[in-house]
């Protein structure tokens, strides 16, 4: 993985406090966190550890207090301003009243981008959905929404993609499907992720390397490197590789938890 300035994420330090006073809640403490080009990022760990606080630091939605995150070499404020990464939610939050079509181009009306029309239809394309381009949300599935969704955030072709348990609220059998879906945009972008889940086996299928945290205040206890060859399929799922390394991100978790106690 390579350093300094062509780092995707660097988080260096980074702890989190919320409230003031003596009402205070620690959330996360001294978390080093160093994220080449292209890789997929699970972070996972058990509620409350502050996944989705680390997460919302990367986005500029929440200011650290103490240490640094840095953006292909920008603060996270300059790199959303220059609209470096797209996030994706577990609510797929389109607007209704706008056809699939318009949602996409929502961002780069914002941006006043030119050609929105054809980099919508490029984006619907890629997450097979142009024949839906004129439907509304309430007329798609939990799924295709969620895909409406990442088209939206990859519409301004971001370096980096944050994804705050997207598939949470999905069936079981849906979750997997869009699991393959994301790998096929990934595979297709060679984007760079970075994604949230509480699920095991799902961070296992996806990553490249699994972050482990810890229980509140929230630190990396331990990666897990992920060496199961790409693409990924159904028969990665059946593999002893798959089953061995979802077995050493347990543990891991396990561990931590003894440690608590």
């Amino acid at each position: 993985m390579s350093e300094g300035s062509e780092l995707v994420v660097d988080a260096k330090g980074v702890g989190k406090v919320f409230g003031v006073g003596d009402v205070t809640v620690e959330a996360l403490r001294g978390i080093d966190l160093a994220i080449g080009p292209g890789e997929f990022i699970s972070l996972i760990g058990p509620s409350g550890c502050g996944k989705s606080t680390l997460l919302r630091l990367v986005g500029d939605l929440l200011t650290p207090t103490s240490g640094s995150v840095r953006i292909n070499g920008k603060t996270p404020h300059q790199a959303r301003r220059d609209r470096d990464y797209g996030m994706v939610f577990q609510k797929a939050t389109l607007l209704d009243w706008r056809t699939v079509r318009r949602n996409v181009e929502l961002p780069l009306e914002i941006m006043h981008i030119d050609q929105r029309r054809s980099r919508a239809a490029e984006m619907l394309d890629l997450v097979q959905l142009s024949e839906f381009a004129e439907r509304y949300p309430w007329q798609l599935s939990g799924g295709m929404q969620q895909r409406v969704a990442i088209a939206r955030a990859l519409a301004f072709r971001p370096s980096l993609l944050l994804m705050d348990e997207p598939f949470g609220a999905l069936d079981e059998m849906t979750r997997e499907a869009m699991q393959q879906e994301v790998l096929r945009i990934y595979g297709e972008t060679g984007i760079t992720v970075v994604f949230v889940t509480h699920s095991i086996p799902e961070a296992v299928f996806l990553s490249s390397r699994v972050v482990v945290m810890s229980p509140r205040p929230g630190r990396i206890s331990a990666v897990v490197p992920v060496d199961l060859p790409r693409p990924r399929t159904e028969d990665t799922r059946e593999s002893q590789g798959y089953f061995d390394i979802i077995t050493q991100v347990r543990e891991a978790l396990r561990s931590q938890e003894r440690w608590v106690r």
